[in-house]
């Protein structure tokens, strides 16, 4: 039976937070996953879909209630994503109580352990694709109005979402880990210039493949290989 966590007193303890690409362990990639072809202690912090905002409270949970890693990989999320409407504050919004990662969490190896918050109600995120689905959903219909006049005018995708990943790369930065941050197909990097020497341009594995596409319909919307490729760059990265 193979194992996502490794526990050797030899390998670095690893954080990796993330979307699609970062959760295929969980939907059925197997032993195919980049992430299980890591020769680290490996924790993942990940959903489907993400948003600048929940992984930013990822970090914050894992900074808050773990022991800090040797390595962390940043997946940061494209801002084109919506916050479900909710009686929430802010202040209570957290990752425990993010329904995207309750729903999904399973409380095994590489995730951290923690459980869902059940003391409060959730909260979640949609892409803006789903503005455009016919399916049940968790709002009223006048928030899709909404949602989509403000994308008729403009207002979305919410570049303004960007700074919750400012704050997590500062974060990292002030707390002294070492990592790398990337953004598939580069998206949205010229807003944090400030954080270029850490960046990654996973498209080409920093020069080292040819330019990658995510059409598969795999997992984690990647190849076999690219799989391979992706494992292959960060076993020697982190090593």
């Amino acid at each position: 039976m193979y194992c996502f966590n490794y526990k050797y007193e030899y390998m670095k303890k690893l954080w990796i937070f993330g979307g699609s690409f970062c959760s295929g362990y969980y939907r059925g990639a197997g032993n195919r996953d980049w992430i299980a072809q890591l020769h680290a202690d490996v924790t993942v912090f990940a959903t489907t879909p993400q948003s600048p905002l929940s992984q930013y409270l990822m970090l914050t949970h894992a900074v808050e209630h773990h022991e800090l890693p040797d390595f962390v990989i940043y997946d940061y999320p494209p801002c084109h994503r919506v916050q479900l409407p909710t009686g929430l504050t802010e202040s209570e919004l957290s990752m425990t109580n993010f329904w995207n990662w309750c729903d999904t969490t399973t409380g095994q190896p590489p995730e951290c352990g923690c459980t869902p918050d059940t003391d409060l109600d959730r909260w979640g995120v949609r892409d803006l694709n789903w503005l455009d689905t016919d399916g049940e959903t968790e709002v009223n219909e006048q928030f899709l109005i909404q949602c989509q006049r403000k994308l008729l005018n403009g207002e979305l995708p919410d570049t303004l979402q960007h700074k919750h990943t400012i704050k997590a790369l500062t974060m990292l930065l002030e707390h002294e880990i070492p990592h790398v941050w990337f953004s598939v197909h580069n998206e949205g990097v010229e807003t944090f210039v400030e954080f270029m020497d850490s960046y990654l341009d996973i498209m080409t594995l920093n020069g080292t493949v040819p330019t990658q596409n995510y059409n598969s319909k795999t997992a984690n919307h990647l190849s076999i290989q690219q799989n391979l490729m992706w494992s292959k760059y960060f076993n020697e990265l982190i090593i």
